[in-house]
């Protein structure tokens, strides 16, 4: 079982983001990943900026983004910044892609929010063309392109892995056809997503791959703490102040998200989320492995009023207690 986490983001934080991956990475950490999202001071606009400046003060952690917004970018730019990337980490990418969910953002970057969908598929049909032939042609709805040659080549040999991500069958569909792996949203439960798991293991049949043979990454929000009193309690304040941080910017609130303020937390949290001391959070991560067969957890640590010493409290307390339990 590999361990990531997601690093502090946004506003001035890249000197913070710095000292946490590094210091993950002599922690025994696996990976690092940042988001990405624009008009939003809690996310950087360009994730593959922040991770070449991380990727130059480090040796082994891999790098990822969680999630780069596809149908927002231009697909042949975006393969060549990924083979860059690729190179510049000296192969430590995984590219993570979504097809966003705020359609005031989209909007006002110059994207249909209607047309995500149909342009998630088209600029993943794009990029790998792109990355499977030395000279590539495509004809496209949304891009088109002929006889174009991409550089730089990158290091891992065929391209870096694409987890796409998404919480529909097509994106499932998306996953097993067009990518390396789904990589699920962080709003699911284990019972919600073990059917979901199931499609995506039928679409990777139908792709001609054995599911064994493809990653299985998943992403969840979490709060590690000594006491898990506390870790509770921190999880709950945390899940009051986003719903108050997507009210402020009339954003969609997911339901789930709505029970977390107006329910039972831990009824909520149960199956979801990843909290409490760390004895607690390596069962709640071996539950992920032992019910949907998750190989490489990623634990979204920063958000909203977590500061950059609370980070490196929860970098100290996985390197202690965690990393150790799932290399056994």
């Amino acid at each position: 079982m590999k361990l990531g986490f997601r690093c502090s983001e946004g506003s001035d934080n890249f000197q913070n983001a710095l000292r946490e991956v590094t210091y993950a990475e002599e922690r025994g950490l696996d990976s690092a990943w940042v988001a990405e999202h624009h008009g939003w001071d809690i996310i950087w606009p360009s994730s593959h900026l922040a991770l070449a400046g991380l990727a130059t003060r480090t040796e082994s952690i891999e790098l990822g983004t969680s999630v780069t917004l596809l149908p927002q970018v231009n697909p042949v730019r975006l393969a060549g910044e990924v083979n860059l990337l690729d190179q510049i980490s000296d192969g430590r990418f995984r590219l993570g892609v979504g097809v966003g969910w705020r359609e005031s953002e989209m909007e006002n970057i110059g994207y249909d929010f209607g047309e995500r969908g149909a342009r998630m598929t088209d600029h993943l049909k794009a990029m790998n063309a792109l990355w499977d032939d030395d000279v590539a042609s495509y004809d496209g709805e949304y891009i088109s392109f002929e006889e174009f040659e991409l550089t730089p080549k990158p290091v891992q040999d065929p391209h870096p892995p694409v987890w796409v991500g998404g919480g529909v069958e097509q994106s499932l569909e998306r996953a097993a056809f067009l990518g390396e792996t789904w990589f699920p949203v962080w709003l699911d439960t284990i019972e919600e997503l073990e059917p979901m798991y199931s499609k995506f293991d039928d679409f990777v049949r139908e792709a001609g791959d054995e599911p064994s043979e493809r990653d299985r990454p998943i992403l969840r929000v979490a709060w590690i703490d000594d006491d898990p009193d506390v870790a509770r309690e921190r999880l709950q304040e945390f899940f009051d102040r986003l719903v108050q941080n997507y009210r402020d910017r009339n954003a969609t609130i997911p339901a789930a998200m709505q029970e977390a303020v107006n329910g039972d937390f831990e009824e909520f949290a149960d199956g979801r989320l990843i909290y409490g001391d760390p004895e607690e959070c390596v069962d709640r991560i071996e539950e992920f492995e032992d019910r949907l067969g998750i190989d490489h957890m990623v634990l979204k640590l920063y958000n909203p009023g977590v500061d950059h010493e609370q980070m490196m409290k929860f970098i100290d307390l996985l390197g202690d207690g965690v990393v150790p339990h799932l290399e056994e």
